[in-house]
């Protein structure tokens, strides 16, 4: 017979591998938000993070999200051809392209900011109860989660 503690982490890393899997699953599903073609996770979260910062460059989004550069290029080539992003030359480096969102990458970009908004709302009045202390135990969590996932890699 298990401990309650035992019992507790056995639930515990139960929940964690279905929310890893639904986390997994939701980047297999395509959505056009709001533009006549198919964005998938990966291409709106880069959407995202050029929206958010507008002057960026290819090895400050591989930086950002821990990928290489040349990975970064290739999904930028295919958001181009989506039109949704262009690539301009740094004014104050010729060398260096910035991404730019287009008009239809504008509508993406906030489209998937309403999605999140709705989605996500449940999720914040929850963390909005908890407390400084139990906040910083998420956090930690967290942390630890993405630096395991970093070593393994």
């Amino acid at each position: 017979m298990t401990s309650g503690k035992e019992a507790t982490l056995k639930k515990l890393i139960e929940e964690y591998m279905v929310m890893t899997e639904a986390i997994a699953n939701t980047g297999k599903k395509a959505r056009s938000f709001n533009t006549d073609v198919t964005i998938y996770r990966s291409e709106i979260h880069l959407i995202q993070l050029v929206g958010d910062y507008e002057r960026l460059h290819i090895s400050d989004i591989a930086r950002k999200f821990g990928i290489t550069k040349g990975a970064v290029s290739q999904m930028v080539k295919k958001l181009e051809k989506k039109d949704l992003v262009i690539k301009q030359r740094d004014g104050t480096n010729q060398t260096r392209m910035l991404i730019a969102l287009t008009a239809k990458g504008e509508r993406a970009y906030h489209a998937h900011e309403a999605y999140h908004q709705a989605h996500d709302r449940a999720m914040f009045r929850f963390l909005e109860e908890l407390s400084a202390r139990e906040l910083a135990v998420i956090r930690d969590f967290l942390k630890h989660v993405v630096d395991m996932t970093d070593t393994a890699s």
